[in-house]
């Protein structure tokens, strides 16, 4: 399987700005604070209309990434499920 990078890549455009996903699954980062809810749900919908990646898997992607790839991330790691719980709660209160 390609790396999820990659296939960010191919959907957005070489060295997308949010290739990292950061945006989207790390709100403590600097990167989260450059989109909105809205915005991150945009940039998740086109991911996954793709078809190149399930939400199960960008999830383990993102997740290897920070382990093996980048040593001593786990604060990114530790802030996956805030994410996802932030952005689900404004999903379900709109």
């Amino acid at each position: 399987m390609k790396h999820y990078q990659e296939i960010v890549d191919e959907i957005f455009g070489s060295y997308y700005k949010h290739r990292t996903l950061r945006t989207l699954f790390d709100p403590n980062s600097n990167e989260w604070n450059h989109t909105t809810i809205e915005e991150k749900l945009e940039i998740l919908k086109k991911i996954l209309d793709s078809n190149k990646i399930t939400l199960k898997e960008l999830i383990l992607g993102y997740k290897n990434f920070y382990t093996f790839e980048l040593a001593n991330k786990e604060h990114v790691l530790s802030s996956l499920e805030d994410s996802l719980i932030i952005i689900l709660q404004n999903t379900l209160n709109k």
